[in-house]
């Protein structure tokens, strides 16, 4: 269940997380989409890792859900999206 909620949930968040990094770069994302790919998988494997890693899958589900919530609203605001 742990596992599986770190696969679901982790991708998302991940290239959330991506996206977020390339909005703060000021260079232009396309210039270095390969290595923001490769980041992003990096980050979906240290999810799933620190998933297989916790006590009670429920705590783990609402906790990616939160920060994949919390992620999309940033993502939302930033100039990548039509926000400021």
């Amino acid at each position: 269940m742990r596992g599986l909620l770190g696969t679901v949930l982790g991708l998302p968040l991940a290239m959330m997380l991506c996206g977020l990094l390339a909005a703060a770069v000021p260079v232009d994302w396309r210039q270095w989409l390969v290595p923001l790919m490769l980041l992003s998988l990096v980050i979906w494997a240290a999810v799933i890792v620190l998933a297989g890693l916790a006590r009670r899958p429920w705590r783990l589900g609402a906790g990616l859900l939160a920060a994949n919530g919390l992620a999309w609203l940033l993502l939302q605001t930033t100039p990548l999206y039509g926000g400021a």
